[in-house]
């Protein structure tokens, strides 16, 4: 919810007010948003067809899967195939950056929610 709020943030508050061009907040910041925004999404729909089998966080497995068929659709592949987008490296490293940071937060939620039910069972 969190990276959905900043995409939001960005796409109607940031770009149409910055005076200037900014690579950050018009193309990179949206593409590091990939994974906390879009992941979430396609892990419940795996929940929901059976593929997942609990909704833990997720595990660095799917992180690192899914950020490489997005990076190979996305920034290799598509721009090749429906010669729309741009092949750009830097995107594929803020995409990454958003997964690793992701990953860092949903395992420290997930560290802490089990830390509390290890508490209340003592």
């Amino acid at each position: 919810m969190v990276g959905l709020a900043l995409y939001v943030l960005n796409r109607f508050v940031v770009k149409p007010n910055l005076h200037h061009y900014s690579p950050f907040f018009h193309g990179h910041f949206d593409d590091s948003l990939t994974v906390p925004v879009a992941l979430p999404l396609f892990l419940f729909v795996y929940r929901l067809i059976g593929f997942r089998p609990d909704d833990e966080p997720p595990r660095w497995w799917e992180v690192a899967l899914h950020l490489v068929v997005w990076i190979v659709f996305f920034k290799v592949s598509g721009p090749a195939i429906f010669h729309h987008g741009v092949a750009d490296p830097i995107d594929s490293w803020c995409m990454t950056a958003g997964g690793l940071v992701s990953l860092l937060f949903w395992q420290a939620w997930a560290w802490r929610r089990r830390a509390e039910m290890n508490l209340r069972h003592h």
